[in-house]
């Protein structure tokens, strides 16, 4: 590692001049001196009197390291934090990967204190920020860099914060060296069937490092709202008789005002995700049989077509548990899943807009809908059975498109989140097929 460093100074650093100006990186200073410098600055902090008297009430659990693919998202990153709640960050490590082929090999370093607001400007709990870019093959040393960068004997916590670099083998090299990453499969806007089978294998391959993904979170109160339905006594019997399931997701106008012109680039992962966790909790298993399906990434419209059901695993067992043996007489045998993209000006590209599950009972249909409209806020619940509709309400969503509360509630976890990583292992089942 301290080989790669002085290879590195030499070839780029002589290197440690700002050609890349980050005032809101703080003091630029050479790699190997980032400790004694951060010393300086605590020492010259502690002469500031509203922070001498509260710096030692911090607890640092963890090192946060963010990685970026370029300076602009890096700097959305740092300025994210200030709205963290999170207060038991060690240290921050900003990379920022320049991973053209035909950049110099450079690493460059600047130095901060930063703090978390906790009751006042009085009441604050500080923080260390480095910054480090890297370009080059310098990119490729990265975990080693890191490495020589943050605080020891403390858990490694990584926010990967754009779409997966071209090169994987960057971003492998990084998971192996951390506790847990995070990543924003929103990001992912070219090929993101591509990527999100890229991290379904490599979690499996590298089974110690534990993987988030921003947008589990955004459709957790969907897959809640969901639940919901089937705490309703009267509509748990149509829980194991599912037999069709629609969603949709959001998707810009087509350019140039033609309704037929293809949308560009959708990202449907969310879409994905919802539709094979609901493909889990309902006891859904793809047929051995070779049944038509659809796949076509280019309009991001995808159907499954199975026949086996194991109805013990629907969502949840507490809500068939009471149930009688007969609660699954009369199954269908034909299950279908759609996914369809729909044109939604007022909503962010990849937002999921629809949800519905449709079922029988003792020849009884229900269509069980979840339904955003135009309202990025709000989803809309219904339930439609003959003679007995349920009411309509509006349930607020909203919290969900605060990207700094969902990045504190991942720092939280400590463990793995393996009902995630079941529902990632399946999305790549279901795009293999």
């Amino acid at each position: 590692m301290m080989f790669a460093m002085k290879r590195y100074k030499v070839e780029g650093m002589a290197t440690n001049k700002p050609s890349k100006n980050l005032p809101w990186a703080g003091k630029t200073v050479q790699p190997d001196k980032v400790e004694q410098e951060l010393m300086s600055l605590w020492h010259l902090a502690a002469d500031n009197m509203r922070i001498s008297q509260n710096m030692n009430v911090r607890t640092s659990v963890l090192n946060f390291v963010i990685c970026a693919l370029g300076i602009e998202s890096a700097r959305q990153a740092s300025t994210l934090l200030r709205d963290i709640p999170n207060t038991h960050i060690a240290r921050v490590t900003l990379v920022i990967l320049d991973t053209n082929s035909a950049s110099p090999a450079e690493v460059r370093t600047w130095i901060t204190l930063r703090s978390f607001h906790i009751i006042s400007d009085v009441m604050r709990h500080p923080f260390e920020q480095v910054t480090v870019t890297l370009s080059g093959d310098a990119v490729y040393s990265a975990a080693n860099i890191i490495q020589s960068l943050i605080k020891p004997d403390l858990p490694v916590y990584i926010w990967w914060v754009d779409d997966l670099p071209q090169d994987i083998s960057i971003f492998r090299r990084l998971i192996s060296s951390s506790s847990r990453i995070i990543v924003d499969s929103n990001d992912f806007t070219s090929s993101p069937e591509e990527r999100i089978q890229m991290l379904s294998t490599t979690i499996q391959d590298i089974p110690n490092s534990a993987l988030s993904d921003l947008n589990w979170g955004r459709i957790t109160p969907w897959r809640e709202l969901i639940a919901q339905f089937f705490d309703v006594a009267d509509y748990r019997p149509y829980l194991v008789n599912v037999d069709f399931i629609e969603i949709e997701y959001a998707v810009a106008p087509p350019t140039g005002g033609d309704p037929n012109q293809m949308v560009i680039f959708p990202n449907p992962i969310r879409a994905l995700l919802l539709a094979a966790w609901l493909q889990t909790r309902l006891g859904w298993q793809q047929s051995d049989d070779d049944l038509p399906s659809t796949h076509d990434a280019q309009t991001g419209t995808y159907s499954w077509h199975m026949t086996k059901r194991q109805a013990s695993s629907a969502i949840s067992r507490p809500l068939i548990a009471s149930q009688s043996g007969d609660l699954a007489i009369g199954i269908k045998e034909s299950i279908d899943i759609t996914i369809r993209p729909r044109v939604q000006a007022e909503l962010h590209p990849g937002n999921i807009c629809l949800v519905r599950l449709t079922s029988e009972t003792n020849n009884t249909p229900a269509v069980f809908t979840l339904d955003r409209y135009d309202d990025d806020d709000h989803v809309t619940p219904s339930v439609q059975i003959p003679g007995s509709n349920r009411p309509q309400g509006t349930v607020d969503i909203s919290a969900t498109h605060k990207e700094n509360i969902m990045l504190n509630d991942e720092l939280e976890i400590m463990g793995r989140d393996y009902l995630y990583e079941q529902t990632l292992h399946e999305v790549f089942s279901l795009l293999k097929q």
